[in-house]
């Protein structure tokens, strides 16, 4: 490697990595490093960083091993985000209603399935 160097680039799998999760990712970086995002034929998606400042051989280790965290990091963000987004949204219902959810739960609180015989 030279002294100094002036970019990243990154192939990422689309079935793996969501373009959500990516531009979530790099928006971080966009303040140090110019960012161009494209997709080839076998989706992947060619991800090109470059320094407005030129990097030394440790600043570009650093930034390159904290980039991969936050790849997986967004990623899992998104997955955990996608997973949960009924129970996100029927706890927001619930919060906004004007009482049309309180009912009791069917059912005795010391059998909710209704398991025990009478």
């Amino acid at each position: 490697m030279s002294d100094k160097l002036s970019s990243l680039q990154f192939k990422l799998d689309s079935r793996v990595y969501s373009k959500n999760s990516i531009i979530k990712c790099l928006y971080w970086y966009s303040d140090d490093f110019e960012i161009t995002i494209n997709i080839n034929d076998d989706h992947y998606f060619i991800i090109e960083l470059i320094a407005k400042e030129p990097l030394n051989d440790k600043d570009f280790e650093e930034i390159r091993t904290k980039l991969n965290q936050d790849f997986i990091d967004f990623n899992l963000r998104d997955i955990v985000s996608n997973e949960t987004k009924t129970i996100r949204e029927l706890i927001i219902a619930k919060a906004f209603s004007h009482g049309e959810y309180d009912e009791e739960p069917k059912g005795d609180f010391d059998d909710p399935l209704g398991i025990k015989m009478p």
